[in-house]
């Protein structure tokens, strides 16, 4: 067995009626190589008490509080890996759960293919008992996985892989600023590098991921900071293509992604963001000129209160809608086959 460390990353914030779970599945783990590196966000209920007692009943359990601005959960999984002491990162909130071979499984997919930097693993969603909903998060389709992405539809979000640190640490760790798209702006920065990777999802579940109405990033999607924090993820992913010469290969999902922000900053009443973002992708020719005078048109049917008549909405909407193609989203869609992963957690 190998002896190396998985440092477990957790941001905490107001979750002490439900880490519980968390945290019983961390300690039910068959590999016994790890330490759990949690740092607390401010929490205002008993968050704090509950973590320090993990912590007194397991000497690997390590418990810090944000020390520096920012807030929010990305500021809180960096300063855990800058004080984590792990070969492997896997990063875990604080209402999901490990399967009790989640750290074996994903220690022996590195270790066979010690080559790679991070790797990726198939994961599945729950609402209240795992098994209540016996859906994957997503499966492979074969499909360009940067493609993937910026359609809105990538194979996995943070707590699907295992990274090495170092690696990690050197494409700059999470974009700590960002209200919303964090897993995405990571993994779009992560291929653009480039890193080495590989998919096994062959393997069996190994996380299952809440499926909850207050999650944070569900909270106000259309609010100015997270339609900002969407923006700054297109204009980056659209620099370092540019930089790369790739651009062009991926117009078709940047189209896709651009899209979505431009008619979600309209429906949030975001007008300049909106109009900024339509010439910023005319200035980079993502639109050719009849899209973006139609697009100017529905920003302006929205600030004049025009879309409020259906015909109008509809019309646009349809306009708007076509200039990219239909995705196909395959998140959340899928039933597992196999009983074999529930099998082994409960």
């Amino acid at each position: 067995m190998s002896n190396k460390v998985v440092s477990i990353i957790t941001p905490s914030f107001n979750r002490a009626y439900i880490v519980h779970e968390t945290a019983a599945s961390i300690f039910n783990q068959t590999y016994p190589h790890w330490e759990w590196m949690i740092v607390d966000d401010g929490s205002t209920d008993e968050s704090m008490e509950v973590l320090r007692a993990y912590a007194q009943q397991d000497s690997r359990v390590k418990v810090l509080q944000r020390h520096r601005d920012p807030k929010g959960p990305c500021a809180c999984r960096n300063i855990a890996i800058e004080n984590a002491t792990g070969d492997y990162l896997i990063f875990l909130d604080t209402d999901d759960v490990l399967a009790p071979y989640c750290l074996q499984q994903r220690v022996n997919a590195m270790e066979k293919d010690a080559e790679c930097d991070f790797i990726i693993f198939p994961m599945m969603l729950f609402s209240k008992k795992l098994d209540d909903l016996n859906l994957l998060w997503n499966i492979e389709t074969g499909e360009d996985d940067l493609l993937r992405i910026l359609k809105g539809d990538a194979i996995c979000q943070g707590t699907g892989t295992l990274w090495k640190k170092s690696k990690f640490v050197e494409i700059g760790m999470w974009h700590e600023e960002l209200k919303l798209w964090q897993d995405i702006e990571l993994h779009i920065r992560s291929l653009l590098w480039p890193v080495k990777f590989k998919k096994r999802m062959d393997l069996l579940p190994d996380v299952f991921l809440r499926v909850s109405d207050d999650s944070l990033s569900r909270v106000g999607y259309n609010a100015l900071p997270k339609i900002q924090s969407r923006i700054k993820v297109l204009t980056y992913t659209c620099q370092r293509m540019n930089e790369l010469g790739v651009l062009q290969k991926y117009k078709t999902g940047v189209r896709v992604m651009a899209n979505s922000i431009i008619i979600a900053a309209i429906k949030g009443g975001h007008y300049a963001e909106a109009a900024n973002t339509i010439n910023y992708c005319s200035s980079i020719n993502l639109y050719g000129k009849r899209e973006v005078k139609l697009m100017r048109n529905y920003l302006a049917s929205a600030q004049f209160k025009l879309s409020r008549i259906p015909y109008i909405n509809n019309y646009f909407s349809k306009k708007i809608e076509s200039i990219v193609p239909a995705t196909e989203e395959n998140i959340g869609k899928h039933k597992l086959q196999l009983n074999k992963a529930f099998q082994q957690v409960n």
